[in-house]
């Protein structure tokens, strides 16, 4: 049975407030070690990172690169089946530079194994993050 909400399962809420916080290792705790985390379209062109340790040094340069300030989500909807977890957002981030908005949509889909994320399908907007 599929279910409904407008809230994120606490273990997925977690995650993002560790990545927005800066902490990547509480963020990809949450990836089995064999991880698979796919951006099929972002402004360079797809990503595929095949591991726990890539994802976080992808991760890192995102942070570390300075363009963004994570800020919260909204508009969400999430639905999980078994362990499935598919999420619609709107994340609400501001330009480093100058601290003016930058609102990114994001369609999100998560399988878990044993407890653990094994694959993060990441559809985010590239026509917005190319506005950074």
């Amino acid at each position: 049975m599929m279910t409904s909400s407008s809230t994120l399962p606490p273990w997925f809420s977690r995650a993002l407030d560790s990545l927005w916080a800066g902490d990547l290792d509480g963020f990809t705790s949450i990836f089995a070690p064999d991880a698979l985390y796919e951006l099929p379209f972002t402004p360079t062109g797809p990503v595929r990172l095949a591991s726990r340790v890539e994802i976080n040094t992808f991760m890192r340069g995102l942070l570390d690169g300075g363009q963004l300030r994570y800020g919260s989500l909204t508009e969400v909807r999430a639905y999980e089946t078994g362990d499935d977890l598919i999420v619609e957002a709107v994340a609400r981030h501001h330009r480093s530079a100058d601290g003016s908005p930058i609102d990114l949509s994001y369609i999100w889909f998560v399988t878990r194994r044993d407890g653990y994320v094994t694959r993060f399908r990441d559809y985010m907007n590239p026509l917005e993050i190319s506005a950074i």
